[in-house]
Parts: structure tokens; C-alpha cells; sequence
């Protein structure tokens, strides 16, 4: 993997792009694993940004977010413009693009009022997005559905593995019980693989939330980060808003009663778009889509994550009950 804080100074000078200042960086599930850093600066006479990313996960960003921009016809929903770009392997890359100006990304969690607004702006995505794969699939994205989620589940799995098995050589106790994961996970994969057996793949930006979205002054969205557009499965995205705008975003230390409450609402909320995605039998869907995103929160987000460990075990605990509901429905 590159040194992104030694390769930008070189993607800078043999592109003249001038960096005035670093505005974020992205990690790979701990801080010591760096997977993007995006800085600000001037480029041929104008403000722009930077973007060098490194993913342990193929990626070609430059190019999803041109195909997108370039099929795009939405008069509210856009992209930031790619000045220059380009790929150094699958999952390596760096691209120059217009600055965003004048306004803010939304925030997580929304307010309930926020949701249907942000709802309608998935729904123009979607409509503007497109529909073809526009490079050659990955072998995992041929998998069928039901095993392209135990795919990945596997993976996170070995995430909570490893990061376990650290924590016990250092003599302190796990923070995930076995014996509770082991009860549900065995029936939260046949949930998924029965649900998922009947339900196809989509191509799709794959990390469509409010904190991707930016609001200019004059009343123009943006959509970010295209570097995870792939193949999901159906209803995905839909488990995916709900896990970044409240599993993940919403307060960890509410009571389960009142940390569940924001769920069912947003599930709600799906309902309502649903006559337009118009997605057979979505409280299934949306079921076994959850108890998805659940398993990997519980696995990766949190088990393999650097978070504190009072911070892990009531997350996980909120996490068991919504698992443990969602599987005994």
C-alpha cells in the first residue's frame, strides 16, 4: 500500500495542483489504516480538491463518478466535476475535482422532518444513476445474492476474529460472548440466504447517506464518494441509510426502547417511497436487509473497530436486542 502523506506531495507537483490544507481523511475500520485523504487547494486557477485513496476494497472511483456525471440528467441532484484523474491499480487512484462552495453536507441523524426530503433524493438517484454495470464485474459481484452477503459476512466474521483474539493475548476478557453470537448468527444466514435466494443484485453508488450529500445556497445537492459503486444486493442501499443515519450516527447511550424507536421509524419512512421503488414484499426485505447490516455493525463497526470498550459493549448490546427482534419475528 502507498504512504498517501508521501504520494499526494508527488500527485501534487507533477500536476500543479497547489494544497493548501488537508480537510479529512478515511480509515479502514481502525486509525492506523488509512484508506483515503482529500485536501483543498488551487489547480489551474481555481479552488479545487484533491482525493487520494488507497482501499483495501477495489475501487475505481475516478471513473464511476464520470460515467454518473456523464448520464446524469438531474436538475437537482449532481456530482462534483473531475479536472483530472486517475487509476494506479484496482484499488488505488487519485482524482482532482471542482470545489463545492457555498453550503454544508447534510448531518447524521436526521431529523424526522429531514428524511422524506433526503428520501426523494435518493429516489432521483436512483432514477439518474446507471442501471448497467460500467466496468467489468468483480468474481464476487457474480455471486448470487444470497451469497454475496454471506460473502462479505464472512470477512467481518474474520474481522472480529482476529481483533478478539488480540484482545485475549493481552489478558483482557472478549467483548463479544460467543455463545450469544453463536445463538443467532446461524439463523440470522438462513434468514438472509432465504430471503436473498429470490432477490437479484443491483448496480448501485453503494454508500448513499446524508453525510455524502452536500447543499449548496442556491438549493443544488451534491452526491460524494463514488468508491464504493458495485453490485449489491436488492434493498441494501435501504439497510445501508438506516445503518449510517442511526445505527451508526444516532446516540449510543439512549435506552434500547428509545434507540429502536428511530429504526422502525426510518423502516416506515422506506415504506412510504416504496410506491415508488415499488420492491416485493419490502417488510421481509427490509428484515432480513437489517439483520444483515446488524451482524456486520456487531462484527465489524464495532467488535474490530478501535472505539473504547464501554462505548463496544453497550453498542453491542443495543445492536443484540434489534438482532435478537429482528430474527425472532
Amino acid at each position: 500500500m502507498h504512504n498517501l502523506e508521501s504520494w499526494v506531495k508527488e500527485i501534487a507537483r507533477e500536476n500543479e495542483f497547489k494544497i493548501d490544507k488537508e480537510i479529512y481523511r478515511g480509515f479502514y475500520y481502525s486509525t492506523i489504516k488509512i484508506r483515503n485523504i482529500i485536501y483543498e487547494g488551487d489547480y489551474q486557477d481555481k479552488k479545487a480538491i484533491l482525493k487520494i485513496y488507497d482501499d483495501p476494497r477495489l475501487s475505481d472511483e475516478p471513473v464511476a463518478q464520470a460515467k454518473f456525471n456523464g448520464i446524469n440528467n438531474s436538475k437537482i441532484l449532481f456530482a462534483p466535476k473531475i479536472y483530472k484523474s486517475e487509476l494506479t491499480s484496482t484499488k488505488s487512484g487519485w482524482l482532482i475535482m471542482e470545489k463545492l462552495s457555498g453550503g454544508s453536507f447534510m448531518k447524521s441523524p436526521l431529523a424526522r422532518m429531514e428524511r422524506m426530503n433526503f428520501l426523494n433524493l435518493y429516489l432521483e438517484y436512483r432514477k439518474n444513476f446507471p442501471i448497467k454495470p460500467t466496468r467489468t464485474l468483480a468474481l464476487a459481484e457474480n455471486l448470487p445474492t444470497h451469497e454475496f452477503h454471506c460473502f462479505r459476512i464472512s470477512r467481518w466474521l474474520q474481522m472480529a476474529n482476529d481483533r478478539e483474539a488480540k484482545i485475549v493475548l493481552n489478558g483482557e476478557k472478549p467483548v463479544l460472548e460467543p455463545n450469544k453470537l453463536v445463538a443467532y448468527y446461524g439463523k440470522s444466514i438462513s434468514i438472509i440466504r432465504k430471503e436473498f435466494l429470490k432477490r437479484k443484485m443491483i448496480w448501485c453508488h453503494g454508500h448513499f447517506k446524508p453525510k455524502e450529500i452536500f447543499l449548496t445556497l442556491d438549493g443544488k445537492y451534491y452526491l460524494t464518494d463514488f468508491a464504493h459503486v458495485k453490485m449489491y444486493p436488492e434493498g441494501y442501499e435501504l439497510a445501508f441509510i438506516i445503518w449510517a443515519d442511526w445505527l451508526m450516527a444516532a446516540d449510543w447511550e439512549l435506552s434500547y426502547k428509545k434507540w429502536k424507536k428511530g429504526i422502525f421509524e426510518w423502516v416506515g419512512d422506506m415504506e412510504k417511497i416504496n410506491k415508488t421503488l415499488k420492491l416485493k414484499n419490502l417488510k421481509a426485505l427490509m428484515r432480513a436487509s437489517l439483520i444483515e447490516r446488524t451482524l456486520g455493525t456487531i462484527l465489524a463497526d464495532v467488535c474490530a473497530s478501535d472505539r473504547p470498550r464501554e462505548e463496544k459493549e453497550k453498542r453491542i448490546s443495543l445492536l443484540f436486542g434489534l438482532w435478537k427482534e429482528l430474527a425472532e419475528d
